[in-house]
């Protein structure tokens, strides 16, 4: 067998189906498996009885490192693809992604993304939506800001595992995703970090572009609890040694952010009080940023707020 795909999935409905069908489209004519690990417990996925190269198995730890360790386990093939469960693949994603990663297994190509073309015209109607746009969090382009470069394929510093094709011996070598962390996230930052210690380099590649589907997820309180999240990912991967990571307030910050956490009711309020026209989108924007700063403040001090109470 040529490849093993794993894809954790929690609750993701529909968005799950869509992403699983263009996988399945895209394994056509590969030696392929399709390894679908469970880590809900509130609802299991429905796999059409077609897909016969599609297994679906419950994670029995929780998270998606836990996921994808458990997923690369059980995989029979010499290389492994890990894909998001909101992913929406091109027909030649898969078959690309093999040649290079059989050219040379120590160079990794992570292709390139953007929101679904409809969602274009849905972030456009409402002002969380505009916001996504304006800040680059619809696309690789934005997430990646300076360290962006014109070139078909470019060095990267870090990486994630969205679209991850790796040899199954390397993976190995790397020891597989560290499971400790709380939240999905930061063990990306993790796993990357350790791969490059074993010499492996990693590439974003133009010559392929995925859609990232999860326009489930837009909604402003849902994705800020997802970034308070994310501060704790990083707290947790600071105290594992990536000092990098570290996220430094001031006495002032810190005195601020703990109170703006305690009226956030306020701002929220401020927000829905504000027409959804254009020309309020500065105001908008202005308070969602200091929302999602104030979010991430509670997520990297959690511990540190527990004691304090």
């Amino acid at each position: 067998m040529r490849v093993s795909i794993v894809i954790p999935t929690k609750d993701r409905g529909k968005i799950f189906d869509e992403g699983l069908r263009s996988i399945v489209k895209a394994t056509h004519g590969i030696d392929a498996e399709i390894i679908v690990i469970n880590d809900s417990r509130q609802s299991t996925p429905t796999i059409p009885s077609e897909f016969t190269n599609v297994r679906l198995i419950q994670n029995p730890k929780s998270g998606v490192a836990s996921a994808r360790n458990f997923g690369a386990s059980i995989s029979q093939a010499e290389y492994l693809l890990f894909i998001d469960d909101d992913f929406l693949i091109p027909p030649q994603a898969i078959s690309l992604a093999l040649e290079i990663a059989e050219q040379n297994p120590q160079k990794i190509h992570l292709f390139n993304w953007v929101y679904p073309p409809e969602a274009e015209h849905k972030l456009s109607q409402f002002q969380f939506g505009r916001y996504l746009v304006a800040f680059g969090f619809t696309s690789v382009q934005g997430w990646l800001g300076d360290d962006w470069r014109e070139e078909e394929v470019f060095e990267l510093r870090d990486g994630a595992s969205y679209f991850l094709p790796i040899k199954k011996s390397i993976f190995n070598e790397i020891g597989g995703y560290n499971e400790k962390f709380p939240h999905a996230g930061a063990e990306d930052f993790d796993f990357v970090q350790r791969a490059k210690e074993n010499g492996i380099r990693f590439y974003l590649d133009k010559r392929c572009l995925l859609y990232h589907n999860e326009l489930d997820r837009i909604n402003l309180k849902n994705w800020l609890n997802r970034k308070k999240r994310a501060g704790e990912t990083i707290k947790m991967a600071v105290h594992l040694g990536h000092e990098r990571l570290t996220i430094k307030y001031s006495l002032k910050k810190r005195l601020t952010f703990k109170t703006l956490s305690g009226t956030k009711f306020v701002l929220f309020g401020l927000l829905k009080l504000l027409p959804n026209v254009r020309g309020f989108d500065w105001v908008y924007f202005k308070i969602t940023n200091i929302l999602l700063a104030v979010s991430l403040f509670e997520g990297y001090h959690k511990e540190t707020n527990k004691e304090e109470k």
